[in-house]
C-alpha cells in the first residue's frame, strides 16, 4: 500500500506543477495589451504619453530566440521592469513595429529627433518594446509611461 501511494505521489505531484505553471503562463499573455492594428499602436504610444508618426511605420517580422543570449537578457530585463517578458514567447514569430517620437524632449524641454518607438507584437498583443535614439551617444528606455 504504501508503495503505490509513492508511485501516485510520484505521478500526481509533477502534473499538478506542470498544471499550475502552464496556468500562470497563459494567465501572464492574456494580459497583455492589443496591438493588432495601427490604430491599437498608436492609442498605446498616446496612453504612455507620445505621439508618433503614422507614415513612419516600419514593419519587420522577427523569431524571439529560443534561447537567450546576453543582449537579449539584457533586453529582457528592460522589458520586465515595464511589465513584459519576452522569456514567455522563446521561439516564436512576432511582428516589430518602428515609428518616429514626434514629441520626445529632453530635461530642459528641449525637443529630439531622431527618437523611434519599437513595439513587439505577438498574435495581436503587445508584448514588449523599447524607446530609443538613433544617435551614437543614444540610448534606449523601455515602453512605460512618460514620466
Amino acid at each position: 500500500m504504501e508503495h503505490r501511494r509513492k508511485i501516485i505521489r510520484i505521478l500526481i505531484i509533477p502534473i499538478v506543477l506542470f498544471t499550475v505553471l502552464l496556468s500562470v503562463l497563459l494567465i501572464c499573455r492574456r494580459t497583455a495589451i492589443n496591438g493588432a492594428t495601427l490604430s491599437d499602436r498608436t492609442e498605446y504610444a498616446k496612453l504612455l504619453g507620445y505621439s508618433v508618426s503614422t507614415d513612419s511605420e516600419k514593419i519587420r517580422n522577427i523569431v524571439i530566440p529560443a534561447v537567450f543570449g546576453n543582449v537579449y537578457e539584457n533586453y529582457n530585463t528592460l522589458q520586465k521592469e515595464c511589465g513584459f517578458d519576452l522569456s514567455l514567447y522563446k521561439g516564436e514569430d512576432a511582428v516589430q513595429y518602428t515609428y518616429k517620437v514626434t514629441d520626445y524632449t529632453d530635461e530642459s524641454g528641449n525637443t529630439l529627433d531622431n527618437i523611434i518607438m519599437n513595439i513587439i507584437v505577438c498574435d495581436g498583443k503587445i508584448i514588449g518594446g523599447d524607446i530609443s535614439s538613433a544617435e551614437l551617444d543614444g540610448f534606449m528606455t523601455g515602453l512605460k509611461a512618460r514620466g
